[in-house]
């Protein structure tokens, strides 16, 4: 049995439910101010990228800490890795089985691909990738609950958050208000 066609229609039926004509880009979820939204930074300072294996580990404790407040722990996700279309296939550590490319155009139309695999969000299993984000070596990244549409998206130097509702950004502003950005708009 094929599982692909499943994929993609289980993940385009429970992206729609919460995420209606919106496009699986970090940053273009970020745009609309209709979406309850907060950024957090992988780093001290505001730094972008780590320097060693002890800027690794806090970038690693902040986004597991982060992940896990936003997904919840073994929560069922969608991992969701856009490329440039020209720029396929995704970064994965090893050749993953069950990953669906669904191809669609951004709001300049510039074409994208996104790569979506069924996992599920686990403390210390997902150390490669998220790395490999906080080094700018792959596409936009993010993760889906599927039970609550929650977006967890890291970046090169922080952590967007895509939560239920202005109410919840408040409560991790105050939980992890040390992680936050200076920048009267929160970037």
């Amino acid at each position: 049995m094929n599982l692909e066609p499943l994929i993609s229609e289980d993940f385009e039926r429970e992206w729609s439910s919460f995420h209606v004509n919106r496009k699986p880009l970090g940053w273009m979820l970020r745009s609309d101010e209709s979406l309850a939204w907060v950024r957090f930074h992988s780093l001290p300072d505001s730094k972008r990228y780590p320097e060693n294996e002890a800027e690794e580990g806090i970038i690693l404790s902040r986004a597991y800490s982060l992940g896990n407040t936003t997904l919840g722990m073994g929560a069922s996700c969608w991992q969701i890795e856009c490329r440039a279309k020209e720029l396929n296939p995704p970064y994965w550590d090893a050749p993953v089985s069950g990953v669906k490319a669904i191809t669609f155009a951004d709001d300049e139309e510039k074409l994208w691909c996104a790569h979506v695999l069924e996992t599920h969000w686990r403390q210390d299993t997902l150390d490669a990738i998220l790395l490999a984000v906080a080094d700018d070596k792959t596409g936009p990244t993010m993760w889906m609950a599927r039970n609550t549409g929650k977006i967890f998206a890291p970046y090169d130097g922080g952590f967007d958050l895509l939560v239920s509702s202005p109410e919840e950004v408040e409560q991790l502003k105050a939980q992890f208000g040390e992680w936050l950005s200076d920048h009267p708009e929160g970037l």
